[in-house]
Order: structure tokens, then C-alpha cells, then sequence
């Protein structure tokens, strides 16, 4: 799987019957097509993921897909995206997340919190090492 080969801290794994039993069964945690955590974000992430539907050079985003996934991930406590890919693309972007602007902005911020509070710890690790 793509993500797990490319993610340093991270493991996903597919869903069975792409969530389609979750849906049918009504239970949230066989939803989405693929689930996984990333060392250091809070939240387990539930992925919609969609090949092709416009070719090589376009592809058409529903917004119920992007309602679908939101929903599972709201039932699971789960940050939710939509992976796409266009089908038959050899060269430039193949592949791309599609996130709610809401989601977007969480993850910048969870982002920048993190930096702010690694830059708190570094500055406090220099002023014990001037101090010694």
C-alpha cells in the first residue's frame, strides 16, 4: 500500500469489503476503505479512497463521498480524507487528498501547536545547558 510505503511512523491497512459491510452492518468501524494512525497526530484517520471517474486528466469529486467519509469518521472519533487517483496517469500528480477546509485548518494548526512546542523545548534545553 502506497501510504505504508511512503509514511516513516505510520500503518494503514485496508478495510474489508472496502467498508461496504460497515455500511450494510451499520458499524462504524468496518467503514471507509482504509483505516491507520500516524505516530504523533491524536486521531486515528479513516480514508475514502477513488480511482479513475474523469481518466488521466480529470476527476470528478462527489460531495457525497466527502459527506460519507466525514460521517464515518465523526461515528469512530476519526480524522477523515478522500484519496484519489487518476486512472491512468504516468508522469506529474497521480495521486492527492482532498480535505474539508474545516479539516485543513486543524491539521495546520495541530502543525504549527507542535512546532510552537518544540521551539519552547529547545529554548529551555539552551538556557540549561548555558545555565551549566
Amino acid at each position: 500500500m502506497l501510504l505504508n510505503k511512503s509514511l516513516d511512523k505510520g500503518q494503514f491497512r485496508t478495510v474489508p469489503a472496502s467498508g461496504a459491510l460497515g455500511t450494510v452492518l451499520k458499524e462504524p468501524e468496518l467503514t471507509g476503505d482504509l483505516k491507520g494512525r500516524v505516530s504523533g497526530f491524536n486521531f486515528p484517520i479513516r480514508i475514502e479512497a477513488k480511482v479513475g471517474y474523469g481518466g488521466s486528466k480529470q476527476l470528478t469529486v462527489k460531495k457525497e463521498w466527502l459527506d460519507k467519509i466525514d460521517m464515518e469518521a465523526n461515528a469512530t472519533y476519526s480524522f477523515p480524507a478522500l484519496i484519489c487517483r487518476f486512472s491512468g496517469s504516468r508522469s506529474g500528480v497521480e495521486n492527492f487528498v482532498v480535505l474539508d477546509l474545516e479539516r485543513f485548518i486543524h491539521l495546520l494548526n495541530t502543525i504549527t501547536e507542535l512546532n510552537d512546542e518544540l521551539i519552547k523545548c529547545q529554548e529551555a534545553l539552551t538556557k540549561i545547558e548555558n545555565d551549566v
